[in-house]
């Protein structure tokens, strides 16, 4: 009925049931690598969510929540490895503060038109987004965004330190807008995406690039490119 705060000293942490949380969790693994796997899909965890791992080499220590039919929102947490999270309620995935991930991120609403909205990340490796039916997508990374193969309605996506690429299809049913706030920094999404709707580009600086493929046909929306 109120909050939950769990550590494991040795080991992974990972769930056999559902939790059913009133409250704020937090769940923390000091043990090297350790994993943090709670993937019941009927968990519900009402109130925002810490994580936090412990990896000396900055590359593993992987986390997966699965937020069952509640909004999954996610305070300041420090991942070391991946992040995969995933939820099933109308408001989808929310930061509600800094998501420091070392490895890659891997979002996913999967139900109730839920969409993704995470403004204060910190992502090291790629990310991957999926909403279900009409939910939207924005992400805010405070280095470059890479891509993975994607699939949402609305998307926005901002890299404030670097490049945006893709590196698998992306495909919005609605408007995309990407924005790189870095001097110079470009954006190249050269794979077959697939983008439906207007296509919204911005870069900083004289040799902020350009370069979009869309595989039927482009509509380009507001542009703002320093370079080609």
């Amino acid at each position: 009925g109120g909050n939950l705060a769990a550590t494991a000293t040795t080991g992974n942490m990972m769930d056999s049931g559902a939790l059913t949380i009133a409250g704020a969790s937090s769940f923390t693994t000091l043990a090297n690598n350790a994993d943090i796997v709670l993937d019941q899909a009927s968990n519900a965890f009402t109130g925002a969510v810490t994580i936090t791992t412990n990896d000396d080499s900055g590359a593993n220590a992987n986390v997966t929540i699965d937020g069952g039919t509640t909004a999954l929102i996610l305070a300041a947490s420090t991942i070391d490895g991946d992040l995969t999270v995933r939820s099933g309620n109308a408001s989808g995935i929310t930061d509600s503060s800094t998501v420091t991930v070392g490895g890659n991120l891997v979002a996913t609403t999967d139900a109730a038109n839920g969409s993704i909205h995470m403004d204060g990340l910190r992502v090291d490796g790629t990310v991957q987004l999926t909403t279900h039916g009409s939910g939207d997508a924005t992400v805010v990374n405070d280095a470059g965004l890479t891509f993975l193969a994607s699939t949402v309605r609305n998307l926005a996506a901002t890299a404030t330190t670097g490049n945006i690429v893709d590196s698998g299809v992306l495909t919005v049913a609605g408007t995309s807008s990407f924005t790189t706030s870095a001097n110079n920094a470009d954006i190249t999404l050269n794979n077959t995406n697939a983008f439906a709707g207007a296509v919204a580009l911005n870069t900083t600086g004289s040799t902020g690039h350009a370069t979009v493929v869309d595989a039927s046909g482009l509509d380009l929306g507001a542009a703002t490119v320093g370079g080609d």
